[in-house]
């Protein structure tokens, strides 16, 4: 998923700017003899109409749909930021205010209005079997986590390329995710810019600059740009970092300074998937199938084993510590922090020191883009296939995915460290990249047999890789079959 730069955003405002103090010198109405007064609110509106540069939004067809109350229900994940439902009002909140803002200009152009609320997952998932069984129109749209396949496997829900007033080629659709999750040409699910959970899902590295200061480190924002940013860069850039600073022969959280830090839940899918790793592919009638690549697994493995093990990174396994793989870096206690936009909200408010924002690295230069896994925690959208109004909950949809192109996307970076005093416009042209090109393998989304291999491996130092896929081998492919088989079924019902 492409976007401008925030730079280009701020161009484009100042552009603007200066379009309008021309306008304030050009000729009144009455001096060149239109019949219309200099003060006319009509002259006024129809000047300003005239040099405002069209948002995505306003190149949408309107439409009055006479005050329809149009329901979402959303799932409640703890880690979620808002995606529709805000407090109401504007409360100073970055997030809050920008969706506040996105709802209330489709609600205006479209004359309806926004009623969001939210439930646990498994009552999002049953509340859309439900509607469909019964012939409910209970909810226009539902946002909520990978685990709302099982209402696409199922036969409830929407194809997402057949929904009227949708077009899924639109920048502000995911094209990735339809590419990861489509069968046989068939999306019920999509995420984008619709949702803001779902790009602050997104996995990111962040480095401690005062530690690079200290230690004379080149700061890697140029590697990244150079393209010379790669796994055996960070490999290299991390060898011998991890110091025993207490003498006492072992390295402690909190006594002593490790190289990188990372959760055992995510840190080894952002590497392999920045990497190019991929754990199924797509044949030419968009059909998954489980696909191996040995040479190119062990490859990437091979330095994902040197960064965490050999180089001695704090790696935690231990879900009843999980928060002090954050603090471990926020403190000082380590020059590199796996993480996810939303992780840096969350964790890195009340650090000290100065830290930086950039992809995980490729696999070597020849590696075109620098890549961005997304788990299944994030937010995607959904349809039931009942929809009272087709055409109309199309629409909306498409609205609310356009306007939050417009103005929630490009302040992503505000959002993911509001509460900073300092910007780092360095980092915010790393959170382009980070969300430029993101990938949703339907292996790692689903869950399939065998998806967690580099998970469990490192957890164990082991490098085991091709015993350890080709025991679950059978099983991935069986599970993904199983995906196929209802959709296909689905398409013949």
């Amino acid at each position: 998923m492409k976007h401008d730069s925030i730079s280009t955003h701020i161009l484009a405002a100042g552009l603007l700017c200066t379009l309008l103090a021309a306008c304030g010198d050009a000729p009144s109405a009455e001096t060149t003899g239109t019949g219309t007064s200099a003060g006319d609110p009509a002259a006024v509106t129809e000047t300003a109409a005239e040099t405002e540069e069209p948002t995505s939004l306003s190149t949408l067809p309107a439409a009055d749909y006479q005050g329809h109350i149009f329901r979402v229900l959303h799932e409640n994940q703890e880690n979620q930021q808002v995606d529709i439902e805000t407090v109401g009002e504007e409360n100073g909140d970055v997030l809050n205010d920008l969706v506040f803002r996105r709802n209330s200009l489709v609600e205006e152009m479209y004359n309806i209005k926004i009623d969001a609320s939210n439930a646990d997952g498994n009552t999002v998932n049953s509340t859309i079997q439900k509607q469909v069984s019964a012939g409910l129109t209970e909810y226009d749209l539902y946002f909520h986590n990978c685990t709302v396949i099982s209402t696409a496997t199922g036969g409830y829900l929407y194809n997402l390329y057949e929904m009227p007033n949708m077009n899924m080629e639109n920048p502000w659709w995911d094209k990735a995710a339809l590419d990861g999750l489509s069968v046989a040409g068939m999306a019920y699910m999509a995420t984008g810019d619709i949702s803001p959970t779902s790009l602050m899902i997104s996995s990111c590295l962040t480095f401690n600059k005062t530690l690079f200061s200290e230690y004379d480190m080149e700061l890697p924002y140029d590697m990244v740009r150079n393209g010379t940013w790669t796994l055996d860069a960070l490999a290299q850039m991390t060898k011998g970092l991890s110091r025993d600073l207490n003498g006492d022969g072992k390295m402690t959280y909190g006594d002593d300074l490790f190289s990188y830090s990372g959760w055992s839940y995510d840190n080894p899918y952002a590497l392999f998937y920045g990497a190019g790793g991929m754990l199924s592919e797509k044949d030419a009638d968009d059909i998954p199938h489980i696909s191996y690549d040995f040479d190119r697994i062990n490859a990437i493995y091979d330095y994902m084993y040197q960064i965490v093990v050999e180089n001695e990174a704090y790696y935690v396994t231990d879900g009843a510590i999980y928060p002090q793989t954050y603090s471990c870096f926020t403190n000082g206690g380590a020059f590199f922090c796996d993480a996810m936009f939303f992780k840096i909200d969350r964790y890195f408010r009340d650090m000290e020191d100065e830290f930086g924002i950039i992809p995980n690295p490729k696999f070597d230069e020849n590696q075109e883009n620098y890549i961005t896994c997304v788990n299944g925690a994030g937010n995607f959208i959904v349809i039931p296939n009942n929809p009272a109004d087709a055409a109309r909950t199309g629409m909306i949809t498409e609205a609310l995915a356009a306007a939050a192109y417009d103005s929630i996307t490009p302040s992503l970076y505000d959002i993911i460290i509001k509460g900073r005093n300092t910007r780092d416009e360095d980092s915010a042209e790393m959170v382009d990249i980070i969300i430029s090109n993101r990938v949703f393998d339907p292996h790692f989304i689903n869950n399939i047999s065998g998806y967690n291999f580099a998970q469990t491996l490192l957890a164990k130092a082991s490098r085991e890789v091709v015993s350890s896929l080709t025991k679950t081998q059978k099983n991935a492919e069986k599970n993904l079959q199983k995906i196929v088989d209802a959709y296909l079924e689905t398409a013949e019902n």
